[in-house]
């Protein structure tokens, strides 16, 4: 008995997000959607930054889009966490409305440069 075979569609078989993490670096990139779908990647690669030595820690998201409030409250809570644990966060790449967003979660605009955010 044949059993059918469907065509494989390499498009439906990424994923929303890829997450990048470099772990000595403390480097995080971002790809794709960030979204209720995919949050937990970004709180999955933080819990993997905070069993790490690196102190600093960059994400970037030039190449993702925070598509609803739960990749939203996902960056909010990488922050949260990141100086829970005395660490420092950059969030690079970030469009003016993320900016703005990551700024109201306690940032300050000085010492930030064009596309960066580092809030703590």
């Amino acid at each position: 008995m044949a059993l059918p075979v469907h065509p494989i569609d390499p498009a439906h078989d990424l994923p929303d997000l890829l997450a990048r993490l470099d772990l000595v670096t403390g480097h995080l990139e971002l790809i794709g959607r960030l979204d209720r779908a995919t949050a937990h990647l970004l709180q999955d690669a933080v819990s993997a930054m905070l069993l790490s030595d690196c102190e600093r820690w960059t994400i970037d998201v030039t190449a993702a889009t925070v598509a609803d409030h739960h990749g939203l409250r996902a960056v909010a809570a990488a922050y949260r966490r990141a100086t829970r644990n005395h660490r420092q966060l950059t969030l690079r790449g970030a469009s003016p409305t993320l900016q703005r967003a990551a700024l109201q979660l306690g940032g300050s605009e000085r010492a930030v440069h064009p596309g960066e955010v580092c809030p703590n």
